[in-house]
């Protein structure tokens, strides 16, 4: 039992130090740092008000987040809140790190026994199916209300569309042969763990309309703080038309969303799919490429290090010395 809490730990001290790395290296990697530093210099006097809005909202995201990954386990097991915001931010992690963020159910899953993890999975799936839809609908409706121009956000997400191409869809690919390969050739095997999923899904039957109501109310406001975080950004470094901004915000996450790419976390993926979206607007490309990076560097840089500094900071604890006698008294 000692033997299998000690190994949570370190697999949990090995995702904070990959991730530690990971986001190092985005940031050394990154190409625009003379011209960001340079426009931060020159509009410093704005920069302390920019800085506490950001930090502002980053919290209430994480905030909302957390009171979101609270109630929706809670079928599993009961929480705290304090908890709930380890799991989160591990899972954001992981997710970081991943294709289509699919490590983020693993790093909540992670603080589990064995019987729940499969169950937290399922929950941290419909918790990302519910995100999916919200993003769906802005998008959707960003669409509908930008179809009148001709280079607008629309012509710009078919752009987006047809010219990313990243390890993802292949990934998608061999799944897909490997799942068709598994009915026609392993039936039994197949039905199998297609059983074994449906019991696992029981959970979602313990999960009430009202509760799936809630996360959804909860995810909808998240999702209208961080694309205001976007649009602030975008307004700092030179964007004038706010509704065409806003717009344009949409249907950049809903293409980060459901266009195939290597994750939420690769900086060049997400400057690429913002220049080509947020193109048609006023601003210019290095102002794009900045606000994203600033964005990345709020929601998902700084959340993700949290856990590195709680194992840097956290006291250790002196051990108990049990004092035993070495032998019986005469």
């Amino acid at each position: 039992m000692i033997s299998g809490k000690i190994n949570i730990k370190r697999i949990l001290m090995l995702i904070s130090a990959v991730a530690l790395i990971w986001v190092g290296y985005k940031l050394w990697t990154f190409g625009e740092w003379s011209a960001f530093l340079d426009y931060l210099h020159t509009n410093r006097h704005h920069l302390p008000a920019l800085l506490s809005i950001q930090l502002l909202l980053m919290t209430l995201n994480l905030a909302l987040e957390t009171r979101k990954w609270q109630i929706l386990v809670r079928p599993v097991q009961s929480i705290t809140l304090k908890e709930a915001f380890f799991q989160v931010v591990k899972g954001i992690q992981l997710g970081m790190m991943t294709p289509a963020r699919t490590g983020d159910s693993i790093g909540k899953a992670i603080f589990y026994p064995s019987g729940k993890k499969s169950k937290v999975v399922v929950l941290s799936l419909l918790g990302s199916i519910i995100q999916n839809l919200v993003i769906l609908l802005a998008t959707l409706w960003a669409l509908v209300w930008t179809t009148q121009y001709t280079d607008g956000p629309v012509s710009l997400f078919i752009t987006a569309a047809t010219h990313t191409t990243t390890v993802s869809t292949i990934l998608l690919i061999v799944a897909t042969g490997l799942t068709l390969w598994l009915i026609i050739r392993k039936t039994r095997f197949f039905r199998k763990y297609l059983s074994l999923t449906k019991k696992r899904l029981t959970i979602l039957k313990q999960t009430r309309c009202s509760t799936i109501g809630h996360i959804f109310f909860l995810t909808a406001v998240r999702y209208s703080i961080f694309s205001l975080q976007f649009l602030i950004l975008l307004h700092f470094f030179g964007l004038s038309d706010i509704r065409g901004g806003l717009y344009a915000i949409f249907i950049f996450y809903g293409a980060l969303s459901f266009l195939p790419s290597a994750g939420a976390g690769d900086l060049s993926i997400r400057a690429t799919l913002a220049i080509i979206v947020l193109g048609g607007t006023n601003i210019a490309e290095p102002g794009i490429v900045m606000s994203s990076l600033t964005l990345w560097f709020f929601n998902l840089a700084i959340p993700s290090l949290i856990p590195v500094f709680d194992i840097i900071f956290k006291p250790s604890v002196p051990k108990k010395v049990i004092f035993r006698p070495s032998g019986k008294s005469n």
